[in-house]
This record gives C-alpha cells, sequence and structure tokens, in this order.
C-alpha cells in the first residue's frame, strides 16, 4: 500500500519502471480500442488503445470490448462462517465533455460515495510498441461509503485530445465489509484499496498520436538536416513518414523520403545549398517544420 501510493507520484521515469515491472507480472493485459465515432471526430489513428494490466493475483473470468471482470485470490470470514472470491470490475470509456481531466474523472463516478479515499494526478504512461515515448498527466478519484465497509469505486482520465478523455472506472466489491480478510491477515478495505491503485498504476496508452510539431535544423555545416516529430503532448511519434522538401520558386519539390527512428528523430542529407522544410503525413494529419538554409557548396 505504501508503496503503490508512492509510485503515483514518483516522476514519469521512475514510474514507467516499475510499471515495466508490473506489466511483466501481470496475469492479464486488457486492450481496449478507441470507438470509431470519437476517433474519427477527433482524428485519431485506429491502432490507438487504452491497456489495462491487472493486478498479480488476478485473473480474467470476462472482459468485452469496452468492460470485464478480473477474480482475485479467496477472502474468507475472521469468523470462519463464509468466504468468496475477491474481485475488480472494469470499464473503459470516451468522454468529449469539456473540461480538464479532474473534472472529467469526478463526473464519471457511479456509485454516489461521499467518502474520499484519495485523489489527486497520475502520469500514465504513453508507449508505442514497447518503448516508452512520454507520459499524459491524467487524475484518479478513489471513494468508497466508508467504514466498515471495504468496498471501492475508481475514477481515472486522461486526455487523447482537445475535449477528449479516456475514463478507466473499477469498482471492487468483494470483499465488501472489514468482517473478511484476504490472505489470512489483510483486512477486507486494506486489500480492496490497493488492488485498486496497482490497477490504475496499470494503465497505459499504446500507439502514436497524430504528429503536431516537426522540428528542423542543420547540422555538420548544412551537409545534413536532424529533427524530430512529436505529438500534442510532445510526446515521440515513432516511424511516421517524413518527406525532405526543396523549395523551386512558387512550389516545394520532394526531394528525399524516410521515417522517424525509436527516439522520434530523423536524418536528411539535403544536397546542394537551397531553401528546405520537412512535412509528415500521418493518420490525416501533415505537419511540416520551419524553412531553413541547407545544403552544401560543390567544390
Amino acid at each position: 500500500m505504501r508503496l503503490r501510493r508512492a509510485v503515483l507520484g514518483l516522476p514519469a521515469c521512475s514510474a514507467a519502471v516499475l510499471l515495466a515491472a508490473q506489466l511483466a507480472g501481470a496475469q492479464v493485459v486488457e486492450r481496449v480500442r478507441i470507438g470509431d465515432q470519437a476517433r474519427a471526430a477527433h482524428g485519431l489513428p485506429p491502432g490507438l488503445v487504452v491497456e489495462l494490466a491487472s493486478p498479480a493475483d488476478y485473473n480474467r473470468r470476462f472482459a468485452t470490448a469496452t468492460n470485464g471482470s478480473w477474480a482475485g485470490p479467496a477472502y474468507v470470514a475472521r469468523d470462519g462462517s463464509s468466504s468468496g472470491i475477491s474481485g475488480l470490475d472494469w470499464t473503459v470509456t470516451f468522454d468529449e465533455r469539456q473540461g480538464d481531466a479532474d473534472a472529467v474523472a469526478a463526473a464519471n463516478l457511479r456509485r454516489g460515495w461521499t467518502s474520499r479515499d484519495q485523489r489527486g494526478g497520475l502520469s500514465v504512461p504513453h508507449v508505442v510498441g514497447n518503448r516508452l515515448v512520454g507520459t499524459i498527466l491524467g487524475y484518479y478519484y478513489l471513494m468508497t461509503p466508508g467504514e466498515p465497509d471495504a468496498r471501492f469505486e475508481a475514477s481515472l482520465a486522461f486526455p487523447l485530445d482537445t475535449n477528449l478523455h479516456a475514463v478507466v472506472r473499477m469498482e471492487l466489491n468483494e470483499p465488501p465489509t472489514d468482517s473478511f480478510v484476504v490472505r489470512d491477515i489483510v483486512s477486507a478495505s486494506t486489500w480492496n484499496r490497493g488492488q485498486a491503485l496497482l490497477a490504475m498504476a496499470g494503465v497505459r496508452l499504446q500507439g502514436n498520436l497524430p504528429p503536431k510539431i516537426v522540428s528542423a535544423k542543420p547540422i555538420e555545416r548544412g551537409r545534413r538536416i536532424r529533427g524530430k516529430v512529436v505529438d500534442r503532448f510532445l510526446d515521440a511519434v515513432l516511424g511516421a513518414p517524413v518527406a525532405l522538401e526543396r523549395s523551386a520558386g512558387a512550389r516545394w519539390v520532394r526531394i528525399a523520403r524516410s521515417r522517424t527512428g525509436t527516439t522520434g528523430f530523423y536524418t536528411f542529407k539535403p544536397g546542394r545549398p537551397g531553401l528546405y522544410r520537412v512535412t509528415v503525413n500521418m493518420a490525416g494529419f501533415t505537419a511540416q517544420s520551419r524553412p531553413l538554409r541547407a545544403g552544401r557548396r560543390a567544390r
């Protein structure tokens, strides 16, 4: 518990390392695609998904395109009179209302419980394949009816675009009260709280967001042009198709093609001196660098 509370407040690089370790130990990784209507309205690529990693002690009960349930270890009554299986139910939606992540997360709480256990910012890892390209700042709430009730509701929201947030809701209803324990000694409320925090820390965004900014600068006395392509959160865009163009009067002529590498950077050899720019066209979005002078004169 104390460890996971610290993780939620760690810098992005440290949180990413701990998340990688948790993903490796997760029993289940769920992948939820953005709905076609929201994706089309915001021009997002089809391969973009929200991933949820279960805590290590949980397995899948069932899963649909947008919701599911995980089953955890058994719990028993303190007096031994009854028992059951702990659980975590999850739902992923995409909210197009105006507002920041704090307001969107609060608006997606459903149980009406007024006892707030925790709330705060959470850096959601943004990955492409197995490579971390950055983090997106979200916000979460963790609510409960209060003692001796051990149930929890969590709501985490993080932005994907202007007026578009991914929202992950979780409910932990079993074990229901602190008259039960998990693993013989862990009180029900302590267990459910810890699993909610673990599950929220296991949320990440998988895939490139559309390119937004293309940087370009001459290096090696103009013999090369180097730059980087990033999205609206300044995260690197990997494998983006880039083109080098040279000014030819009133028009631009494409003279070379390439792709950004595993850190979002590219390099071109411009050839003869002139005015150049770099453009990228990906997922229906076009971005371009400022024009710059580069090239090397023949001897």
